[in-house]
C-alpha cells in the first residue's frame, strides 16, 4: 500500500494590476486511486483582495487582481496505490 502524495500550497502576491487565469483539472472529480488505494483530494483555488474580500474562483477561471491581492492554489494530492 503507497498513500497518494500530497498537493502544494502557492500563494501569489500582486504588486501590479494584471489578469489571473486559471487552467486546472481535479476541481470537481477527486484523482482516482489505484488497486484499491483512496482518491486524492481536489484543488482549489481563491483570491484574497487587499480590502479583505474572497472571491472562490473555479478550476478554468479568469479574475482582475490590484495591487496586494492575494492568490491562492491548492493543487490536488494524488491518489493511493493498493488497499489496506
Amino acid at each position: 500500500m503507497f498513500n497518494g502524495g500530497n498537493g502544494v500550497t502557492r500563494k501569489l502576491r500582486f504588486l501590479e494590476p494584471m489578469t489571473v487565469t486559471t487552467l486546472c483539472s481535479h476541481r470537481r472529480v477527486k484523482p482516482f486511486g489505484v488497486d484499491g488505494g483512496e482518491p486524492g483530494q481536489c484543488g482549489k483555488e481563491w483570491l484574497e483582495k487587499e480590502d479583505g474580500g474572497f472571491i472562490e474562483l473555479e478550476g478554468n477561471d479568469s479574475c482582475e487582481v490590484k495591487v496586494d491581492d492575494l492568490f491562492v492554489m491548492e493543487t490536488p494530492g494524488g491518489g493511493g496505490f493498493g488497499s489496506k
